[in-house]
């Protein structure tokens, strides 16, 4: 069996522990200005944070990170940091999430936002054309409980979902399938689900645990 020199497998081990944040994304809810669902778009070198709601820009910085910490320095944006001290942060990869802690950072407007985070892997989704006679079964009423209602409408060949009781405004449902759809304000996946006859009669919301949401009306 050829031998591998140790310092080529310990460079290649020390290069995808160094890039294991590059060209990722992450979602999470932080608070600016009350809850807000946030991204955390990682490149080579510059991360970007954005409004998931809306898509706007809140903060535009660099980065670098060795296997265990991440530094960010702000280029533009919205909090008061400065332009010249980064501030450090701990951050531990688990499946399929990721955990930020504050190490050290002068700029409170930045460390408080990031400090005990949790964060989830974003996926990217391509969007399916699905017939309104398919949409149009999924319009209704849904309920987790007597207290959480949520309305589903149709609209130009595109469903919408509203839960007045859950902060959720009226917002778009991007199909995935003829079945799955995507809530992107919020980064969560939603099934419809049928019976046996092909009635629908309740939506799984997948979030940090399984919701099932019965129609009602």
């Amino acid at each position: 069996m050829k031998k591998i020199p140790m310092l080529l497998i310990s460079f290649t081990i020390s290069a995808s522990i160094f890039a294991q944040l590059e060209n990722t994304k992450w979602k999470a809810t932080v608070t600016i200005d009350g809850p807000t669902n946030v991204l955390f778009s990682f490149k080579k070198t510059t991360v970007d944070l954005y409004r998931i709601s809306d898509n706007s820009l809140i903060e535009s910085m660099t980065y670098t990170n060795n296997d265990t910490s991440f530094t960010l320095t702000k280029v533009d944006g919205q909090s008061d940091c400065n332009n010249s001290t980064p501030g450090l942060y701990r951050f531990v990869k688990l499946p399929g999430a990721m955990l930020i802690k504050t190490i050290a950072d002068n700029c409170d407007d930045r460390s408080t936002v990031l400090d005990k985070t949790e964060w989830k892997v974003w996926k990217d989704y391509t969007t399916v054309k699905v017939a309104d006679e398919i949409l149009k079964q999924y319009v209704g009423t849904y309920q987790l409980d007597a207290a959480h209602l949520i309305n589903i409408t149709l609209n130009n060949g595109m469903l919408y979902i509203e839960g007045q009781n859950n902060n959720l405004p009226v917002s778009p449902l991007m199909a995935v399938s003829n079945t799955k759809f995507f809530l992107k304000v919020a980064g969560v996946e939603m099934d419809f689900v049928k019976d046996g006859n092909g009635k629908v009669i309740k939506i799984i919301s997948h979030e940090a645990k399984d919701y099932e949401l019965k129609k009602v009306k």
